[in-house]
């Protein structure tokens, strides 16, 4: 009998987790084997585990993406990473031969490969990344300065740095994002890390609110208020906002984005939602206003090692407020879903 590992394997039903012994996966000579030590659980685990049955995720899988290790095992072909070296992982890449891979666009390939969604992921004690992975460059050592607890934010950031990216912010441009949550909150710091003004974010939740103050926000609104679009107009004038982003899964946050965008602004759409919702827009306002509305998904390898030597300048570490173990994760899950805390992780090293 092959070496066993412990593995949280999500079967596709709502809320249908289990800790199982399964075999630690065997390498051929250009794959590399983690020893996993601490993972994420991120806002799309929490989604798939509470909501079950998203068409793109493999059954069962192993979640989690958001993911630091130490290399366990190379294939005889490996070279540049060695047994004992602390990396984490870049979770999308693409075949590397696609018209969308050439152009730098490869989180958007037909064929794209994401841990913890279409291959096996980080809720385990091992976990395997293939030939192609590790020639795509989808491991990244990690300096020492940042935790192995900080280390799980770079996954995140890194979606965060692509979006911004793509919403071209400008020096000096304000900004108004939607959602006080970690990612919302990866979105301010960023931002103002890039050249942002002012930033103010709204929220429903006076307590995420809070604590979006003491991060750093130079205001913030909550959504539910009848004066919410005046606040913001008096706070940024008349013309409105550069930018905004909607980083939570609200179809309401995007609607009332194109009301108080400036002319000539951008709109990041950022927060998926579950399919069915859909936007409608007065095109008339795009026209004559020239009002960009983009999307972003997931990031590129690139971006995430820009994220990766910029985590020991970005204070991850504290946005760490719950850690459990692997056979907790239910209970990790569950904080997810109420939403108490910020990020939630697993300690992979430890038992219960």
């Amino acid at each position: 009998m092959g070496e066993k590992m412990r593995a949280a394997l999500f079967y596709g039903d709502k809320e249908d987790m289990r800790i199982e012994q399964i075999d630690v996966p065997k390498i051929g000579d250009g794959d590399i084997l983690l020893k996993v030590r601490t993972c994420g659980i991120c806002g799309s685990d929490a989604r798939y585990y509470i909501n079950g049955n998203e068409k793109r995720y493999k059954k069962p899988v192993i979640l989690g993406h958001e993911v630091v290790a130490d290399i366990y095992k190379v294939g005889s072909e490996v070279k540049n990473y060695k047994p004992g070296e602390r990396v984490t992982v870049a979770p999308i890449y693409g075949c590397g031969q696609c018209e969308l891979c050439l152009s730098g666009h490869e989180n958007l390939c037909k064929d794209v490969v994401v841990f913890g969604c279409t291959f096996d992921g980080g809720f385990a004690e091992y976990m395997y990344i293939p030939k192609k992975g590790v020639e795509r460059g989808v491991l990244v050592k990690l300096d020492g300065s940042v935790s192995d607890k900080a280390g799980t934010m770079i996954e995140p950031f890194s979606c965060v740095l692509h979006g911004l990216r793509r919403l071209n912010i400008q020096p000096g441009d304000s900004l108004v994002i939607f959602g006080s949550g970690p990612i919302g909150l990866a979105h301010m710091i960023t931002s103002k890390k890039i050249g942002a003004g002012k930033v103010a974010i709204i929220d429903i939740m006076e307590s995420r609110l809070k604590e979006a103050i003491d991060f750093g926000a130079d205001v913030t609104i909550n959504g539910s208020s009848g004066d919410w679009k005046e606040r913001i107009f008096d706070y940024f004038g008349s013309n409105g906002v550069d930018r905004i982003v909607t980083a939570a899964p609200s179809l309401a946050a995007i609607e009332n984005s194109i009301k108080i965008v400036k002319n000539g602004g951008s709109i990041l759409v950022f927060g998926g939602l579950p399919h069915g919702n859909i936007l409608k827009v007065d095109p008339n306002i795009l026209h004559y206003n020239e009002i960009t509305i983009t999307g972003s998904i997931d990031s590129t390898i690139d971006d995430f090692k820009r994220t990766a030597s910029m985590a020991p300048f970005l204070d991850l570490e504290r946005f760490i407020t719950h850690s459990f173990t692997l056979d907790n994760v239910k209970t990790g899950m569950d904080i997810m879903k109420k939403k108490e805390g910020l990020k939630v992780i697993l300690d992979i090293t430890k038992n219960n």
